[in-house]
């Protein structure tokens, strides 16, 4: 006879407090699970906007420099232009995604000795003919493989097709080149 009391308090309970307060309580769950992965989706779409945005700076001064000729256009302004980007592209990455900036600063510094290179190769010396269109085209080559082997790199990147395995292989080959001490 209890047994069969508190078999109906239970159901009562169950009927009258339990099903209303989950049929509230379920869908608020869920609503807010919803929102918080929105939220979340919403953060990272502007984040990658950001740093999409930042990164088009970059990738436009390293296409410049793709076909410039610098017997013509100066370097110097072009380098600097590009520096500047790489900082506002560095300063718009999250901790994740620090190692592309820092790769880009490593190759910026690659860069500047390549062209440096070049722009001496380019000066006139007394009593010498001026280059013929063929070694201008010798001179500038590496600059311009430089450019364009790094724009390819960056955007690869930024579309999911290099990996930031190969990033930082590559920014470690470069660090160490830098750093062993030049012959003679």
């Amino acid at each position: 006879m209890d047994s069969g009391w508190w078999s109906s308090w239970q159901w009562g309970l169950v009927k009258d407090a339990i099903i209303p307060l989950a049929a509230i309580l379920i869908p608020t769950l869920f609503a807010l699970w919803l929102a918080r992965i929105e939220r979340r989706a919403a953060a990272r779409s502007h984040y990658l906007e950001r740093r999409h945005s930042a990164a088009e700076g970059v990738i436009l001064a390293l296409a410049q420099m793709v076909s410039m000729n610098p017997s013509m256009e100066e370097v110097a302004p072009l380098l600097r232009d590009l520096r500047g980007r790489i900082a506002v592209y560095r300063a718009s990455l999250s901790s994740g995604d620090v190692l592309s900036g820092d790769w880009l600063a490593i190759k910026h510094s690659e860069g500047l000795a390549i062209w440096a290179e070049a722009q001496a190769l380019l000066q006139p010396v007394a009593g010498t003919p001026p280059l013929s269109p063929d070694d201008l085209l010798r001179v500038l080559f590496p600059g311009q493989r430089w450019a364009q082997n790094t724009l390819e790199t960056l955007s690869g990147w930024l579309s999911g097709h290099v990996s930031d395995e190969h990033l930082r292989l590559e920014g470690s080959a470069l660090s160490a080149t830098r750093q062993q001490p030049s012959p003679g």
